[in-house]
Formats: C-alpha cells, sequence, structure tokens
C-alpha cells in the first residue's frame, strides 16, 4: 500500500504532521479510486498541541495505607491457616496417643519438672497417672504402695522381701532363707535336704515312705494297722488286746543273785536273763537244808511289786517265791535238797 499525504497536510514548525490517509491500490498496482472523504478529526488542538494521555500517580499516605490493608489480610489468612493446622495436629495427636503439655500445666497439676540432663532431676507427678502405651525406665523403681498386676508379670530376677499371691504358678522355685506358707498344695515330688519341722498336725491321705529312721519324740497314734519288720520301744502301753503271733523275747541286763544259806557246804547259784524272765542255776552241796537259796535284785526297779512266777526244771522239788518287791526278790525251797545241779525259771510281770 502506498501512503499519500493528506491535502491541506504541511509542515509546521510549531506542529506534528498530519495523519496519513491510506488508500487501496488495484490488483494492477494503481492507486484505486479513493472513496468519500470521511471527517478526519485533527490530531491536534485548536492550540496545535498534542494531546497528553493523563496518568494517575498516588500519593505515598495511600500506598502505605494500601500496604497495610494488604498485610492486613496476609496476617489473617495466615491465622485462619495456623488455627486449622493446629487442630488438625492435635487431632493428630489425641488419635495416635501423643500429648503434650507445657510447662504451665504441668506446675498447674502439681508436677516438678527440673532441667533435663541434672543427675539429681526428680519428676514428681501428684494426680494419678495412666500409661496407655508401653513404659520403660532405664534405671531402679521404687513403688511406696502396693503393685496391682492385671496381667502376667515376667521377670528375669526377682528378690522379693514379702510375696502375696492368689494363684501362683511357679516351675521352679529356690527358697535360701524362712517361708510361712499358710496353704502349701504341690502337684508334684517334694524334695527337702535340710531338717523339716511340722509344728502343727500332718495328714497324709496316700502312703508315706521313709527310707531311714523315724523319731517320734511325743505321742503317736495310729488308726490302722502298724506293719514293721522290727519295733523296738522303751516303754509299750496297750490299752487294748496285745496279740503277738510270734515269739515274745525279752531282753535287758541281768540282775544279780546272792546265793542263800539252803545252798549248803560249797554250794553256789548263778542266772541268765534280765529283769522279764531268766533261769537261775544252783548248785547243791554237803549240808543243803530248807530255806533260801537265793535273792534276785532287779537291774532296773518296777514302778510297783510285780508279779512273779517261777517254777523248778527236772524236778519234783518245790520252790517258792519270798519278799517279792520292787527290787528283787527271793527264791526259797521247802525242803533239804539232795547234792546236785538245779534250775529255776522265772517270769516277771507287772
Amino acid at each position: 500500500m502506498e501512503s499519500t499525504p493528506a491535502p491541506g497536510s504541511s509542515d509546521q514548525s510549531s506542529g506534528s504532521p498530519a495523519a496519513e490517509v491510506l488508500k487501496p491500490r488495484a490488483e494492477d498496482g494503481s492507486v484505486a479510486a479513493t472513496p468519500p472523504a470521511a471527517t478526519v478529526v485533527p490530531a491536534t488542538s485548536d492550540e496545535g498541541k498534542k494531546i497528553r494521555r493523563r496518568t494517575y500517580r498516588p500519593s505515598h499516605r495511600a500506598t502505605f495505607i494500601a500496604l497495610g490493608v494488604v498485610a492486613g489480610i496476609l496476617a489473617i489468612n495466615g491465622a485462619v491457616l495456623g488455627f486449622v493446622l493446629k487442630n488438625k495436629d492435635a487431632s493428630n495427636n489425641a488419635a495416635s496417643g501423643q500429648v503434650t503439655i507445657s510447662a504451665d500445666v504441668l506446675n498447674q497439676i502439681g508436677v516438678n519438672k527440673n532441667t533435663i540432663g541434672n543427675s539429681t532431676a526428680i519428676l514428681t507427678v501428684g494426680p494419678d497417672a495412666q500409661f496407655k502405651g508401653k513404659l520403660s525406665t532405664a534405671g531402679d523403681v521404687n513403688i511406696g504402695g502396693q503393685l496391682k498386676l492385671n496381667s502376667k508379670f515376667s521377670a528375669a530376677d526377682a528378690a522379693l522381701a514379702q510375696l502375696e499371691a492368689g494363684n501362683t504358678s511357679l516351675s521352679k522355685l529356690n527358697v535360701s532363707g524362712d517361708s510361712t506358707l499358710t496353704g502349701l498344695v504341690l502337684r508334684n515330688n517334694l524334695q527337702v535336704t535340710g531338717t523339716s519341722q511340722f509344728l502343727g498336725a500332718v495328714t497324709m491321705a496316700s502312703l508315706l515312705t521313709i527310707n531311714n529312721s523315724l523319731n517320734v519324740v511325743g505321742n503317736l497314734a495310729v488308726g490302722g494297722t502298724i506293719s514293721t519288720a522290727g519295733f523296738t520301744a522303751r516303754n509299750l502301753a496297750s490299752t487294748g488286746t496285745l496279740t503277738i503271733g510270734g515269739h515274745v523275747i525279752t531282753s535287758g541286763s541281768i540282775p544279780s543273785l546272792s546265793p542263800g544259806s539252803a545252798l549248803g557246804s560249797n554250794g553256789t547259784a548263778a542266772m541268765n536273763g534280765n529283769d522279764s524272765a531268766g533261769t537261775i542255776s544252783i548248785a547243791i552241796g554237803v549240808g543243803a537244808s530248807s530255806g533260801t537259796i537265793g535273792t534276785v535284785a532287779f537291774k532296773t526297779q518296777y514302778n510297783t511289786v510285780p508279779r512273779i512266777v517261777i517254777t523248778g526244771v527236772g524236778t519234783g522239788a518245790t520252790f517258792y517265791i519270798t519278799n517279792p518287791s520292787t527290787g528283787g526278790f527271793g527264791v526259797s525251797v521247802a525242803s533239804a535238797l539232795p547234792p546236785g545241779g538245779y534250775a529255776i525259771n522265772y517270769i516277771v510281770v507287772q
């Protein structure tokens, strides 16, 4: 397109050049017919000056006010966002079981917390405390009151000054000191290495087997039958019938025997047995007579005068007892015996 100066336009020293009017060209390059001229608004004012665009410049005061308003809006948005995030963190902490308590709140509820790292730091909790999770302590734990466990108690090594337990299952128990048990039920074997003392009554519902000796200082009451291979008793008392299926064998020291005048010249007397039973052997000398053959003195006196039975062995002579007492008895003959040897058996029963 070719620019053609508008009619009436000329260079003016004091003004701006006039606006150029564009005209269309034909296909062959010639200038096309000019359409009806439109009214062109002159680019200059009556005074011939250029029209300037007006711009608004705010004052410093208005700028500061605007910045303050923007900063206030941003602060309000930040406060709202912080409040939302804080509530979200609090809900997350409550859901995870983590609670953070400030120092002021600790002081209000009676918790005294010293500086961390101090070897003498003590954390004192006044009210009740509950730990929903696990509690681990690196040092010792001292409990002034009672310790109540609603679940299982596991310890690799436990030293207890006093233990009170209801239903307790122990796979192994070693007791080095004294133990006081109100009720003890053993499902398996009981082995006691040292001396055992039962101060109260002992009841055995089943068989009691003693592989060694049994010493009973007090009385022994047996409601059933006593079966024993050997029975030795210093004193044996039976309030009922005493049945012995075998022999009755007495034992003890031999009593002493003093010869009597009825033995005659060179006569002798000796005995073999004990305080319960025995045999008196005599040898009659020349010039024997009736009277005392000998006097027996018991090794141990009886509490009361016993019952004494004597019987001559292999002779028809009449022997009788004289002066029976708790300490002994005398044996006499009714008539003089011819020289020779004689035997007299005796039994003493109180």
